[in-house]
This record gives structure tokens, sequence and C-alpha cells, in this order.
């Protein structure tokens, strides 16, 4: 069941991109390896979670930023833009399983369902903090993600 708690403020360093559904893997495949390149390339940070942060999520058209939740202190130079998140109400749940995005959006689905039974309503950003990396874990039963709804 889901759970309406303080969402902490974060930095991410990430990339923005807008991409297809059926384009959203091989987007973040070559996302990830080159915001850790460029991260390294600036000076090894301190380095918090893997994130996948959803705009906006239309039939065709997904606009999202990936990255990694770095340190308050770290200078973000370009090709990193920064995002911040957090220090809001939102709506938080456990997802196990697969990183797959139909799987993430019945969770969702299943998180909305409850705030509107709540009166409470998504800010229409999605957060995902993948907890679990997959070449840690071979098993994707085990696959922990945090999905976060910050609210109005």
């Amino acid at each position: 069941m889901p759970l309406i708690r303080r969402m902490p403020s974060r930095r991410a360093a990430v990339f923005h991109a807008v991409t297809t559904r059926a384009e959203l893997v091989a987007a973040f495949a070559q996302m990830y390896p080159a915001i850790w390149e460029a991260l390294h390339e600036q000076g090894p940070p301190e380095l918090g979670q893997v994130i996948a942060v959803y705009h906006s999520i239309g039939e065709e058209e997904l606009v999202f930023s990936a990255g990694m939740e770095v340190a308050d202190e770290y200078e973000l130079r370009e090709p990193l833009s920064l995002l911040e998140l957090g220090g809001c109400d939102a709506v938080v749940a456990d997802h196990y399983g697969p990183y797959l995005f139909d799987d993430f959006r019945r969770t969702q689905a299943l998180m909305e369902a409850e705030l509107s039974t709540l009166g409470r309503e998504p800010r229409g950003i999605v957060v995902e903090r993948y907890l679990t990396m997959p070449d840690a874990e071979p098993d994707q039963s085990k696959w922990h993600t945090e999905i976060w709804l910050p609210l109005v």
C-alpha cells in the first residue's frame, strides 16, 4: 500500500530526453553510461541512487530525465544538468521486479487510485529510484525500486 510522506530534498546529475515507449530501454542504455562518464570526468562525486524522472508520459512520447543523485556540495558542469527533487509531500511505493515500464505504470496506477480515495493529487511527475542494480543481483524478482509521486 502506498504511503504519503515527506520526499527528502535531493539533487541529481541528469541528462534530459524525449523518446517513445518502444525506444525507452535504448535511451536509458545510452544515457546512463554517458552520465557515469561525465561525472567521473568532472571528479568522482559522492553518488546516491540511480534515478529516472518522468516529466510527461504520453501515449507515444515520454519526456524524462535520467541520472544519479549527487551530494549537495557537488558542482555540476555541462553536459550534465542539475535536477532538484523533493522537499514536498509525496506518495511512495516499493516496487519489486524487473525494470519494465508497463510494470512500473501499473504500480503508479495503484498509487494514483489510493490518492484519489484520500483526496490528494499528484503534481504530474514520477520519480523512480533504482535501489538494486542488475549487475549486483541477477534475480529480477528481487530488484527494488522506490516510486515517488510528488503531490500538489
